[in-house]
């Protein structure tokens, strides 16, 4: 949890004087607020919860007023699990430079609450040390954002009008993205109501989707041609779906859905498809011929700086679906992507396509000099696994292959030396202009490695390598210096 929002949260809990049993979490938004209580009361209907609204009201312009405030979650200690699974899940949570600009108004903030207990006035109304100079909607900065990524997805494919900024978007968080999909796309029907995710998504994504009030949710987790044959076959004999999600490339396998036949599929039986193109990036595929949304974390390498949070979708223009789907996301949509995160994010983005092009040449060589070592039982890389002409089908006429590649040794101690000798950052995000890596299993699956491996084929020992903008020379010596140390034995 960023450190500006565990301040405000103290913040929040000194000022209310709550008692030591309740816990709290911050929201930008009554809907964010309004669906967190609901799952605390669902799982925890004998506990109590409160909404607390902080406003300021001190002379200001409207935008200004606008970002003072925010809502607050009161729960007790028996709900902790699940609030904190809800704020992990959705992304909706306020953010960090959003929490930083609301501590500093909190003296000059009212709060508002059904229990009269939790009211109270600002204790300075007229705080002298709260400047609301900077402050701007950034509507230059968001629009700059959006037309950047119109431009940038539109398809290549001869009879593809551009893609205009109505069509994209932007959100404060990846997971926001993924998840605001997932609820405009819950049917009325009862017999349409299940999402199907195909392929070993992002670990959050099917929870996400799970838990956004489809009927039924099904994982097909290898995205094997066998798990599309026995969709089709099912769709065949009567089964109807609603939507379905995939990524392309996946995490951390970097295996690409054959989307043509899905794209066929979907016309046939009448579902929507929507990509999660994180991994794969606007600048080296054209995924738009054959699906109706797209998702992407900006936070990734569309930032690369790895000092702010986004997301955007897209939303298909020549989908037969997009007046569906364009209508409902902007029936849920509300702007609580804070200025600032804007404006960092919009500076970040200036030299995407380049610092994409770059991070996709240098992972491409080092995966190849990955693959052919004695040590290396199977390199992930979208070129290099079975599913590489899905992905060349999709590949720009100058795209790569993309920046994160995954490797499995034949021997967990090989890896474990590998790892901790690689003379790289670690950590857990990828995209970021300085290369990362991680034990991906043990991180992302720490509770559940079993079901990863069986479910997934996720080897409990796999490094996850996502490729930043170092010299590639450089990142190659540093590669080979690892492996001979990790394989000294051999």
């Amino acid at each position: 949890m960023h450190p500006s929002v565990r301040k405000l949260m103290d913040a929040v809990c000194a000022r209310l004087r709550t008692p030591e049993d309740l816990s709290c979490l911050i929201f930008p938004s009554a809907d964010a607020t309004a669906r967190c209580t609901a799952r605390l009361s669902a799982e925890h209907p004998d506990e109590t919860c409160h909404t607390v609204k902080f406003q300021s009201h001190q002379p200001a312009d409207e935008e200004a007023l606008r970002w003072a405030a925010f809502f607050v979650v009161l729960f007790p200690q028996a709900c902790l699990s699940t609030a904190m699974h809800f704020w992990k899940v959705f992304g909706d949570g306020i953010a960090g430079r959003h929490a930083e600009y609301c501590l500093a108004a909190l003296p000059s903030m009212d709060s508002y609450a059904k229990d009269t207990v939790f009211e109270s006035s600002a204790p300075c109304r007229d705080h002298p040390t709260w400047d609301l100079q900077w402050v701007n909607s950034a509507a230059a900065e968001k629009e700059s954002i959006r037309s950047l990524i119109a431009r940038l997805v539109s398809s290549d494919q001869p009879g593809y009008r551009p893609v205009s900024s109505h069509d994209v978007f932007l959100y404060p968080k990846g997971m926001c993205a993924i998840a605001a999909v997932a609820r405009a796309l819950v049917p009325h029907s009862a017999e349409l109501s299940e999402a199907v995710i195909y392929g070993w998504p992002y670990a959050e994504t099917p929870l996400c989707v799970k838990e956004s009030d489809y009927k039924r949710s099904t994982l097909l987790s290898a995205g094997s041609k066998q798990e599309l044959d026995e969709l089709e076959s099912s769709l065949a004999a009567g089964r109807r779906i609603q939507v379905l999600f995939c990524e392309v490339p996946s995490n951390p396998q970097l295996r690409t859905p054959d989307l043509p036949r899905i794209h066929a599929l979907a016309a046939q039986y009448n579902f929507i498809v929507a990509v999660d193109d994180t991994l794969g990036t606007f600048v080296n595929i054209d995924v738009l011929p054959y699906v109706d949304v797209i998702m992407t974390s900006l936070t990734k390498i569309f930032s690369g700086m790895c000092n702010v949070m986004g997301g955007s979708v897209v939303v298909n223009p020549q989908s037969s679906h997009y007046t569906t789907i364009h209508s409902a996301l902007t029936a849920l949509y509300e702007d609580t992507y804070f200025p600032l995160e804007a404006m960092v994010m919009s500076q970040n983005a200036s030299d995407f396509e380049e610092r994409v092009k770059q991070c996709s040449a240098s992972a491409l060589t080092i995966a190849n000099l990955l693959a052919k070592h004695p040590s290396v039982a199977q390199l992930y890389y979208p070129s290099l696994v079975p599913s590489r002409q899905f992905y060349d089908q999709v590949r720009r006429k100058n795209g790569g292959y993309g920046y994160l590649l995954s490797i499995v040794f034949h021997k967990p101690e090989t890896a474990m030396r590998f790892y901790d000798v690689l003379d790289l950052c670690k950590g857990p995000s990828v995209g970021t202009n300085f290369s990362l890596a991680i034990p991906y299993s043990l991180l992302a699956h720490f509770r559940e490695q079993d079901w990863a491996e069986s479910e997934g084929g996720i080897d409990r020992h796999m490094v996850r390598i996502s490729v930043g903008l170092e010299r590639e020379e450089d990142l190659i010596a540093r590669i080979q210096d690892a492996l001979t140390a990790a394989t000294a034995d051999y």
